[in-house]
């Protein structure tokens, strides 16, 4: 009986984990998107000098670097490594991620203030782009939740301390 409880639970498991990954692989194609707009932002002129414009590329790198960090450790759990502290590695690059994602809109904001209209088609696709980005984070961490039920909390108050706050 306790084998069938076993392969029922990693059955659920690995479905919330491939949840997790395709979710961070649909933000990543985004991402990628937003990555090469931004650096295209640097060659406009009325963009170029544009305070957000520094910050705004490292949250969307800082997100890039998230996504990859996420899929790596849902691999390893996946082809079975047994790491110790595995869901609070979990948990800790979700939520750094819900972090990077909230300096995001900021930093694009003051980034693209002042566009000119020859470039507002570019700044209205990045926008859409940055909140697809956003609903993929929050729906990565709505699915660990859901994985980790009561345990989240547990893991997420042992994983606060470490956490990168003062970024914000």
């Amino acid at each position: 009986m306790s084998d069938t409880n076993d392969n029922l639970y990693q059955q659920e498991r690995n479905s919330y984990l491939n949840a997790i990954y395709d979710v961070i692989e649909r933000g990543m194609a985004a991402k990628e998107v937003v990555c090469s707009i931004t650096t295209g932002f640097r060659s406009i002129p009325s963009l170029r000098t544009k305070p957000g414009l520094n910050p705004y590329h490292a949250s969307v790198a800082d997100i890039g670097y998230g996504f990859d960090s996420v899929q790596g450790t849902i691999s390893r759990i996946q082809i079975g490594e047994m790491l110790p502290f595995v869901y609070e590695m979990l948990v800790f690059e979700l939520d750094t991620l819900r972090i990077s994602e909230k300096q995001l809109n900021p930093n694009f904001e003051l980034a693209v203030k002042g566009a000119g209209p020859d470039v507002y088609y570019l700044v209205e696709l990045s926008r859409n782009l940055n909140k697809q980005i956003s609903e993929m984070i929050k729906e990565a961490n709505r699915l660990i939740k859901e994985l980790l039920g009561d345990k989240w909390q547990e893991i997420h108050s042992s994983i606060e301390n470490i956490q990168a706050i003062p970024r914000l």
